[in-house]
């Protein structure tokens, strides 16, 4: 019966919905390596998920800071070149009223 109920519990929970957007913390591996990168201007969310693909590194955005302007609105700069993750996202940043700190493993977007 323990046998059962614990196979029953991990079915269940493989089951559950997971969001779309979050990686699996295996994904994760942020280096500050130069690397080939090109991302085409586009709205912040989009660009941060393509940053994060490219580079491995996670972006967390303080939401409270840019209330007053939805993240969609925002544009992005194009970027382009070999770079280092934190210089990209700079580069990214470019023209937007928002600036980049790096933190452990990753970095967060504020004003």
């Amino acid at each position: 019966m323990r046998t059962f109920l614990l196979s029953a519990t991990f079915s269940i929970a493989a089951l559950l919905p997971h969001p779309a957007t979050a990686q699996d913390a295996s994904f994760y591996d942020c280096q500050n390596d130069r690397i080939r990168i090109a991302i085409a201007p586009m709205e912040l969310d989009k660009a941060l998920a393509k940053f994060t693909s490219i580079t491995r590194c996670p972006v967390s955005i303080d939401l409270d800071q840019v209330r007053s302007r939805p993240t969609r609105t925002i544009k992005t700069a194009l970027t382009k070149g070999r770079l280092t993750p934190g210089q990209a996202l700079a580069r990214m940043l470019r023209g937007t009223p928002l600036k980049s700190t790096p933190i452990h493993g990753g970095f967060s977007v504020s004003k």
